[in-house]
């Protein structure tokens, strides 16, 4: 059945989603179509395929009559986008091979021929007298149309069903996550519960259609044992992104986009982070450098004010540099506290829900001290 060719499935755990064999972040894929969606015209050489003639000629089949030149110039169409579906994750999970030799195959004029003849014989049999369909004539001609020409009917209505509900949903999908980006600035702090209502405004309701099952699944290569984790299969484009995204976004990660090379990067902590680490369009001094860093030459670096969580560490450990230089504290417990501070904010950029509940406590100055003194 051509159905099984275009679902996919993916396994979601912890913030990450098993798909293909290879771990993501959850919430990469919908960073991931932000950036496709222009380079190299990926959406719109995907797109091409959604226009009049192509909904007609579901149109044509499902109504029993056919334009055999359309029918042909389709299967172009959907070859033509066939060359850049691959391009966008995770279709590139998907047996493209089998469904470009299925619509080489399925889209001759051959076919089209066929399939005239059998809506020709399926009309000759709707016209039959009542006499003739009471002693059973109609039963016998419908019993010699070409079975297999209804096969190829329904495999034809599904192939074309699928590209344009991908057409529509890429459009769909990339117009309400660039709106979520753009008022992402808007909330007091980037965790769920303050971007969770944004989210929810921009994208409103979307019902769609998830088939749900629980599987055990290892933590990782090493693990001897397995937890629970849920396998969710897919038939629609904009099911997988949008689950993806709301799964990101329960674990703190979303999109965000760099104020120097403007493509969108997965954040996966609350830090107001405006540039991403990818390499910046410009040079320094003949020198390829990350965004972050070009940004900071200009005279552009994120602001410790904007950085809640750098910011309590850099007061901390200004605070703890005084102390020892005027005596108040050992140099060995300053060093100590210094260090401690450190894993307290490697932890809270790692864990959102430790820098929104514990990190602002566990940088006190008191239990700062208290446990660099018992370490």
């Amino acid at each position: 059945m051509t159905e099984n060719l275009f679902s996919f499935k993916a396994d979601y755990r912890d913030g990450r989603v098993y798909v293909g064999g290879k771990v993501y972040a959850a919430g990469l894929f919908a960073t991931h179509l932000l950036n496709q969606y222009y380079l190299n015209d990926t959406a719109a050489r995907i797109a091409v395929f959604s226009d009049d003639v192509n909904y007609n000629i579901v149109r044509q089949l499902e109504n029993g009559y056919l334009n055999i030149s359309e029918f042909v110039s389709t299967g172009r169409n959907v070859l033509e986008a066939m060359k850049s579906l691959p391009k966008l994750h995770p279709f590139d999970t998907l047996d493209n091979s089998a469904i470009t030799d299925c619509v080489t195959v399925l889209f001759t004029e051959k076919n089209g021929e066929r399939i005239c003849a059998y809506f020709s014989q399926k009309a000759k049999i709707s016209t039959l007298p009542q006499d003739e369909v009471a002693v059973g004539t109609a039963y016998r001609y419908d019993e010699r149309t070409d079975k297999e020409t209804g096969a190829v009917i329904h495999d034809a209505i599904t192939i074309l069903q699928f590209f344009n509900n991908v057409s529509t949903d890429l459009i769909s999908a990339h117009d309400k996550l660039t709106a979520f980006v753009e008022h992402i600035d808007d909330a007091e702090r980037f965790d769920e519960k303050h971007l969770l209502p944004i989210a929810l405004e921009v994208f409103g309701q979307i019902p769609f259609p998830i088939t749900t099952e629980y599987i055990s699944l290892k933590k990782n290569k090493a693990s001897s044992g397995e937890t629970v984790a849920r396998r969710l299969t897919f038939d629609r484009y904009i099911a997988f992104v949008l689950t993806d995204f709301f799964e990101g976004l329960h674990y703190g990660h979303y999109p965000r986009r760099c104020g120097i090379c403007k493509k969108y990067f997965l954040m996966q902590s609350a830090r107001r982070q405006q540039y991403c680490m990818g390499i910046a369009p410009e040079q320094i001094r003949g020198q390829n450098v990350t965004c972050r860093r070009y940004a900071a030459s200009m005279k552009r670096k994120e602001k410790a004010e904007n950085d809640p969580i750098s910011a309590i560490y850099t007061n901390r450990c200004s605070a703890i540099r005084t102390e020892v230089k005027r005596g108040t504290i050992p140099a060995e417990l300053g060093e100590a506290a210094k260090m401690l501070a450190l894993d307290h904010k490697k932890t809270a950029l790692m864990d959102d829900d430790y820098a929104k509940k514990q990190y602002k406590k566990d940088m006190s100055r008191e239990k700062l001290y208290r446990d660099a003194g018992l370490k």
